[in-house]
This record gives structure tokens, sequence and C-alpha cells, in this order.
């Protein structure tokens, strides 16, 4: 999580996911990774670690150039974080345990997260993390110039748990997601610096009010739909995206999902299909390079069948993928 590369060499840089292999990590265990995080294996050659990566992780999903957002998958337990009082790396950092558990002990602190929740974390003392059942963990690099609370905030203060309900951290996380998809085309510095700083103003609002919304704030169904959405959008390149898997993110049955979808005059296929496409249209407008091909963008918003891309394209915007995309 180191911030060094100078502004030049970001400069040049295009935006997009950068993935790191554990250098432990088999050719099978990758492939099953690759297919498992991305729903197909990237091409080109893998990307080995020279050095551990947080957590012992097996696998990170982060960016290049780096904007101080990572996920870790196959995390080890227990880890400890040595203590950084100077240097190049990030003294401060969000977690958020995806799944599972999460415990963090330091000097006699000690918070537990469940899944979704976040805590920040000084890493000026050793801190220990006990994950329990966790296949993710999220972190974030924070600067403390961007965000001075940070500075000014006791240690006890600090490392407490956010609820998972909590607003600031919930755009958080949808806008985190999309960031390490490479949904944004940040293909310049001052772009990048601007999705920085929006991150750390939602941290600022998620720790200004560290409670959850009232069961009241808004609709449970038409909260719990824009949460869908959201981790639908993050999703729409797995072609294995299917209701079942979000009805198990979420921990209820398909026929619930369906049924939230229902309220909308549409089903859940009917959605997933509609963001697709718009998706592709967006991709094929914004094209500059002639090399990009139908096929690839058709694999790129989660279609496995060129032929059926095709078809449907034309039916939902009357026009096909080829016209669109020369203009």
């Amino acid at each position: 999580m180191s911030r060094s590369v100078s502004a030049t060499a970001i400069e040049a840089e295009t935006f997009a996911p950068f993935w790191l292999v554990s250098g432990e990590a088999a050719p099978d265990e990758i492939r099953t990774m690759a297919l498992r995080i991305f729903g197909h294996v990237p091409g080109g050659d893998d990307i080995r670690a020279d050095a551990a990566l947080p957590f012992a992780a097996r696998s990170v999903l982060t960016t290049r150039p780096d904007i101080g957002l990572m996920s870790c998958f196959a995390p080890v337990t227990p880890w400890t974080w040595p203590a950084r009082r100077g240097g190049q790396e990030a003294r401060y950092i969000l977690v958020r345990p995806s799944d599972g558990r999460c415990v963090i002990e330091q000097e006699g602190r000690r918070v537990s997260l469940r899944a979704r929740d976040a805590a920040v974390v000084d890493l000026a003392q050793e801190t220990r993390f006990t994950l329990v059942e966790l296949g993710r963990i999220d972190l974030i690099a924070l600067d403390p110039v961007r965000l001075p609370p940070l500075t000014q905030l006791a240690p006890d203060e600090l490392m407490q748990a956010i609820p998972r309900g909590n607003r600031g951290l919930q755009v958080l996380a949808h806008y985190g997601a999309l960031l390490l998809r490479g949904l944004f085309p940040l293909n310049s510095a001052p772009l990048r610096d601007l999705a920085i700083g929006h991150v750390h103003d939602l941290i600022g609002v998620m720790l200004a009010d560290r409670s959850a919304p009232p069961a009241t704030a808004t609709p449970r169904r038409g909260g719990r739909l824009a949460a869908i959405k959201a981790d639908i959008e993050t999703r729409l390149e797995r072609r294995e995206l299917s209701i079942d898997m979000i009805a198990g993110l979420y921990g209820v049955t398909p026929r619930a999902i369906q049924k939230a979808f229902g309220a909308e005059g549409r089903t859940f296929s009917d959605y997933v299909m509609e963001r697709r496409l718009e998706r592709a249209w967006l991709k094929l407008m914004s094209a500059e390079d002639d090399a990009i091909s139908i096929s690839s963008v058709a694999f790129e918003v989660g279609f496995g069948d060129l032929s059926y891309f095709n078809r449907s394209f034309r039916k939902r915007f009357g026009r096909s993928p080829s016209q669109v995309k020369a203009g």
C-alpha cells in the first residue's frame, strides 16, 4: 500500500484494476481464484507479488496506478501488522470484512467487526487481526492531510466499529467497489486525485456519525433493492452472476429477490440484461481504439455468446453494436 509513484509516472498510466497473486500460489490455484473473483481468467501474464501481501492473502485486487484501495482474498489468521511510525507506508487504514468476522486488538483495545462493518485503525502500534470464516477483507489507505480528524481523535475514539448500516459507509462501499472494478475512467492524475478526495470525504461523513440510520429512515424494501442493484452493478462482468448468487449475499431466498424486482414490474433477469446492454452501449460509444472488438465488449459486460449479444443489443437499441461503435 505504498504511495511513492511519481506524479509523472502516474499521469502516464491508464487507470485499471490490477491483480496481484501470492508467489506461493500454484497455476491451478490462480485459475480457480480468477474464475471466482472475475468470472474469467484475465489475459496476459500472471502478476506475481514480489513481497508478502497484506494478511498473507493468496491474491489482492487493487488498481494501477494505486489510489489506496485493496481487496485481499483468502487472508490468513491470525495476522499481525507491525507498528508503522514513519516511511512511505500508510499509517491509518480503514478495514472492512466482506463476510465472516474480524477481531482487531491493539495495546489492550479490542474491536469486533461483523460482515460489512468497518473500523479505522492507527497502525502506529502493533495490531493483531483474528479472522473468522472470512474470505475477503477490504482496505483503504488513508491520508491524514486529507482527513484531519484522524490525528485529532484519541486511539480509543478512533478504533470503533462503524455499523454496516451507516450511510457514509454504505456509499463508500459501493463507490470503492466501482473504483476497484475500473468502472470510472480515471485516466488522468486530476481525476484520480478527485476520486481519492471523494473517498476521504465519505470516510469523514462516516466518522462524523458512527451510528446506523434508524429503521424508519428509509423504506426497508426500497433500501434493500437499491443495495441489491449496487451489488449487481459490481458483478455485471461475471457470467455466473445469478439470482441465487445475490440471494446468498443477503441471506434470503431467490423468491424474495424476484419479489423485490417484481414491485418495479420486471424480473431480476430483465434488470441484469438491461444494465449489461447499457454498459455495452457506453463502452462502444466511448471507444477510442479501433482495435477494441465487439466480442471483447460483449465479454466484458458478461455475455458468453456473441450472437445472443448482437440480437439483444439490436432489440434494445434498434441499432447493431457495430453501428453504435462506428458512430
